[in-house]
């Protein structure tokens, strides 16, 4: 290695640097510590050029006696360059079993033994990144302490650690039973050997501690076509294991004659609704067949156990076997029955060789391997009245075949909404599922569903149950990064609102940060109709650029590190101009490594500098020998948990609660005074001198569980978790500096105790319930044939209608312009209030349902999963 090293030039130096974003600065003068990990990347890539370059491959010895023999290196794909390829989405997949030909070594050049199981791997490369996810078999009971990259020589490229990141992330793994993650900024040699086929893939498992390497599990990397539009997966694993295998190295599978460790597969499948169903599988695997076997022929098994139904059983004859991997692809129509069981996880597929069982090799059907979210910006279908609704909504696939749905509105106006899933393919729109709340899980979809779900032509529309949707947005897929996050943030309108006139806009932000103290961004905005920008705010004022949509700031500041660790960075969406705020959202709490985060120096006063009033934190230098979890970073300043504290910067109150920040805007109670109020500098709420001749003064004050208020000032208490008490208000005598807080007087009740009610769980008094006002008849008669007037029947409990006013207990079929009359829809006026049914049928009513009823839709009842019985 020092050899290498001391190859390296200047230039080759310059060109690697430039490669991660580094200056000439960086190179020569000053190279700060988060450098560090870029320039490390660059010097292993340029090491691994050379030594690859000095050092030639040997192939791997082929085995004569082993089965599933061939002389040569497995069938790889090839892949041609352009530009075009750089820039486009490109899928790849992996085999991992023990008939890899890669030999792991450690760095005494010891060969590291074949663990036992059967693996599958998906990678997305997308913008320079490769976006990978990992399916591990059953057989598999101890999850690997870390992934690798190697070459064909068994180097070790990157290796990097399984451990879940807190979020969305690690529910996302829990609920698919997947390992997610990213490979940032791959080299331009790695993407080489990636597109070479030379690119392999381990799983390892040792110590965390000390980072050893007991065993471990590669395939090769390959691109596979079908992998573009894969739907479902199945691992296929022995369905009788080898009772025993080698414990040694590496090296001893490769004895004559010796068993190579576990085999298996996996196929990618492929399933086409509509008119004509069909299924289309592309099976990778090996290890099947006997050690006779030269041109033999594989039988390829779909069926539905708990119906002991065949779905396929299908022979092709393999003219040459070999040992490492195999392909074989199947295409059958099927039913719309035989659909939902694939949709639900009820088929299994199993491989063998035509009459050999002894090593079938079987697994079940279930969702696709890659770890993928699928997230919409909700936008208004029609420019509204101001304030104008918007939302996002967040959906993927749980291990289950569960979809598992999040949906955000704001403003939306109405309190029960319809939530619809719609397959859109240009102007023909059709419904596929109806969501019962805004946030939940579809135990049983519609097989209908997946297809336009992957396709990115599935929406979302909120709205009425009648009538048109008032928000839509169309579902596109996002590979789910090892640090996602809380999630994504819902981008609302700015106080400076674009006319309502213009296309409603809508937007959501994803924001990380990564092993290498990155900020990873992603910014969708829909409805925009010029230029706009995105920028990055922390607390203290500062705003950052964001370059493009989604990208990377390599090195961000401390301040904003510690902001999204604090939860209290913006990231707000200006238009072209560069000044305009369109779009706003405050980012949720990120967590961020705990050496990216700054080191600041503890200080033994309690001033957080000019313009932040005094705070009761007033606790020892924390144990240098212990981690304080507990502590809240803010302002530049760690606080311990329970501390609350005001800036009078921002006007927010915060508070620490077991490590976790937050932060209210600070709520001013109303003031009543003889006098003008005055609002001193650094203060956030009028004062109250009840004095024409007093003089402020600023040294003397109140004192109130650790926190100075100014004299005269009033405020609510705040209390931490609970925020602001607006039940008591506290105000600091401007004369006598005495501090008194009265509770908010109730009023008396006008009804019984028993009645009586609060309106929300943080209201101070109880209300009673409305009476209505008991109509007065009149007491002259009037003519009955004479036509009443729209004021007379609105007295009467009419309601007011587009067609006009209603009378009471009046039901009508609707008309919506362009559409006509809606016959499926029923609207009744009732005491002022109109309410708008669908007609629905009852099960029976369904099950023989006339010709030509268009109107009834039946609603789908679905039952809860039997959970399996325990292994006897």
């Amino acid at each position: 290695m020092p050899d290498l090293i001391s190859r390296l030039t200047y230039p080759e130096l310059n060109v690697a640097f430039e490669k991660f974003k580094l200056t000439q600065n960086d190179i020569n003068e000053s190279i700060t510590e988060k450098s560090l990990g870029y320039i490390g990347q660059a010097l292993v890539t340029i090491c691994v050029r050379l030594y690859v370059q000095s050092v030639p491959i040997s192939s791997v010895p082929a085995q004569v006696k082993a089965p599933d023999i061939v002389q040569e290196d497995s069938p790889t794909v090839v892949i041609t360059g352009g530009e075009e390829e750089e820039l486009s989405m490109k899928h790849f997949g992996a085999l991992l079993t023990g008939r890899s030909p890669l030999c792991i070594r450690r760095d005494d050049m010891t060969g590291v033994a074949v663990a036992p199981g059967v693996a599958t791997a998906r990678f997305t490369f997308r913008r320079r990144h490769l976006f990978w996810s990992v399916l591990l078999g059953p057989s598999i009971v101890t999850q690997p302490r870390s992934l690798a990259f190697l070459d064909r020589g068994g180097r070790m490229l990157l290796e990097h650690p399984l451990k879940r990141s807190p979020g969305i992330h690690a529910t996302y793994e829990e609920k698919t039973d997947k390992l997610c993650g990213v490979w940032r900024r791959v080299p331009r040699e790695y993407k080489r050997l990636l597109r070479d086929g030379s690119l392999y893939v381990a799983l390892i498992w040792g110590d965390e501690r000390n980072n050893s390497m007991d065993k471990a599990l590669s395939g090769r990397i390959n691109r596979y076509p079908a992998l573009s539009t894969e739907m479902f997966t199945t691992l296929l694993e022995p369905e009788n294991p080898p009772a025993s295998i080698v414990n040694g190295a590496c090296d001893d599978y490769r004895t004559l004659g010796q068993e190579g460790g576990w085999w298996g597969g996996t196929a990618i499948v492929t399933g086409a609704a509509g008119a004509a169903p069909s299924l289309h599988l592309a099976i990778i695997y090996n290890g099947i067949f006997t050690l006779s076997a030269r041109d033999q022929s594989v039988r390829v098994l779909l069926t539905l156990p708990e119906r002991n139904q065949t779905i396929i059983d299908e022979i092709q004859k393999v003219p040459k076997p070999g040992y490492e991997m195999n392909i074989l692809e199947v295409s059958t129509p099927v039913s719309a029955a035989e659909l939902r069981s694939l949709s639900r996880g009820r088929l299994l597929l199993a491989v063998q060789e035509v009459g050999t069982v002894e090593r079938r090799i079987v697994g079940a059907v279930r969702q696709k391997a890659a770890c993928e979210v699928y997230h919409a910006c909700l936008v208004a279908e029609r420019a509204p009245a101001s304030p104008a609704p918007e939302g996002l909504a967040l959906i993927y696939i749980d291990k289950e075949g569960s979809l598992v749905y999040d949906i955000q509105v704001d403003n939306l106006g109405i309190s029960d909404p319809k939530i619809t899933l719609v397959e859109e393919q240009g102007k023909r729109h059709s419904q596929v599922e109806i969501l019962d709340t805004r946030v939940g899980v579809l135990a049983r979809p519609s097989a209908r569903i997946f297809p336009p779900l992957y396709e990115d032509q599935l929406a979302v529309h909120i709205g009425a149950d009648a009538g048109p949707p008032i928000l839509r947005g169309r579902l596109l897929s996002r590979s789910l990064p090892d640090a996602a996050g809380l999630g994504p943030a819902l981008l609302r309108r700015t106080d400076a609102r674009t006319p309502t006139t213009l296309t409603p806009m809508a937007g959501l932000a994803w924001l990380s940060v990564d092993s290498l103290c990155g900020i990873q961004y992603e910014v969708v905005v829909t409805g925009a109709t010029g230029a706009w920008s995105s920028w990055l705010e922390t607390h203290s004022g500062s705003a950052r650029a964001l370059g493009g949509a989604e990208g990377c700031v390599l090195e961000p500041a401390p301040a904003e590190l510690a902001a999204l660790q604090a939860g209290t960075a913006h990231l707000n969406v200006r238009a072209a101009d560069n000044v305009t705020q369109l779009l706003r959202t405050r980012v949720p709490q990120i967590s961020v490594p705990q050496s990216c985060l700054p080191t600041v120096p503890w200080t033994s006063d309690n001033e957080l500098g000019a313009g932040y009033s005094p705070t009761h934190v007033e606790a020892p230098p924390p144990d240098n020998s212990l981690t304080n979890t507990a502590s809240c970073y803010y302002a530049g300043r760690f606080y311990e948990d329970g501390a609350q504290w005001m800036s009078t910067e921002s006007c927010q109150m915060c508070g620490c609660v077991h490590g976790v920040l937050r932060c209210d805007a600070v709520r001013c109670p109303r003031v009543t005074c003889a006098t003008p109020t005055i609002q001193p500098p650094g203060q956030c709420c009028p004062i109250c001198t009840n004095s024409t001749t007093a003089v402020w003064n600023e040294s003397h004050g109140c004192h109130l569980a650790g926190q100075y208020h100014a004299p005269g000032s009033s405020w609510h208490p705040y209390l931490v978790p609970d925020g602001y008490d607006l039940c008591a208000v506290c105000t600091c005598d401007f004369a006598t500096r005495q501090v008194r807080c009265p509770r908010v007087r109730c009023p008396p009740l006008r009804c019984a105790e028993k009645d009586a009610y609060r309106p929300d769980k943080k209201a101070c008094c109880r209300v009673c319930p409305e009476e209505k006002i008991k109509k007065v008849e009149e007491e002259t008669p009037k003519d009955q044939g004479a036509p009443r007037t729209a004021e007379e029947i609105l007295a009467e409990g009419g309601c007011k209608f587009p067609d006009g006013p209603l009378p009471n207990g009046k039901e009508v079929h609707p008309s919506i312009h362009s559409h006509g009359e809606q016959r499926c829809v029923t609207c009744r006026c009732k005491d002022g209030e109109v309410t708008c049914v669908r007609k629905r049928c009852g099960r029976a009513a369904c099950a023989r349902r006339r010709r030509g009823d268009s109107c009834c839709a039946c609603a789908r009842h679905r039952r809860q999963r039997a959970p399996r019985p325990a292994p006897s």
